[in-house]
C-alpha cells in the first residue's frame, strides 16, 4: 500500500511530537532526580543521597523501556490479539527490570530502601506532570 504525502507528512509531524514529549519526560525526570539526590544529600547523607538516585534511575529505566516499546510497536498493522500480547510483554519486562533494579540496590548495594523508593516515586510522577504541565501551557 503506497502512502500519499499527507499520510507521510502527519506521521512525521505526529513522530515529531512524540519524541518530543519523550525528551520532555526523559529530561525533566533526570532533572527530579539528580535535584532529589542532592537534598536528599543535603539533608540527610551521601547515602540517601546515592540511594535517591539509584531510585531516580529505576524510574527512568521504566520509562525508557516504555518508550522503546511504543515506538517499536507504533505503525505496525497487527491484530487486536497480538497487540494485547505485546502490551503484556511490554509490562511483565517493566516489572521485572524495575523490581531486579530495586531490589539489586537495597540487597547488593545496601542503600536505603526508603530513599530508593522515594526516589523512584519521585521519578514515575514525572509521567503525570509532563501531560499536566502540556495541558496548562496550551
Amino acid at each position: 500500500m503506497i502512502k500519499s504525502n499527507s499520510q507521510l507528512y502527519g506521521a512525521q509531524e505526529k513522530n515529531q511530537a512524540y519524541q518530543a514529549l519523550s525528551l520532555q519526560i526523559i529530561g525533566l525526570q533526570v532533572i527530579l532526580t539528580i535535584t532529589g539526590a542532592v537534598v536528599a544529600y543535603f539533608v540527610d547523607n551521601l547515602q540517601s543521597g546515592i540511594s535517591v538516585l539509584w531510585g531516580g534511575f529505576c524510574a527512568l529505566m521504566n520509562v525508557c523501556l516504555l518508550i522503546w516499546r511504543m515506538r517499536t510497536g507504533d505503525g505496525q498493522d497487527v491484530d487486536a490479539n497480538r497487540q494485547l500480547r505485546l502490551m503484556y510483554r511490554s509490562v511483565l519486562e517493566r516489572f521485572f527490570v524495575v523490581m531486579g533494579l530495586l531490589a539489586f540496590g537495597m540487597l547488593r548495594l545496601k542503600l536505603a530502601p526508603l530513599a530508593i523508593l522515594l526516589g523512584f516515586i519521585a521519578g514515575q510522577m514525572v509521567l503525570i506532570l509532563v501531560p499536566l504541565i502540556r495541558g496548562i501551557a496550551k
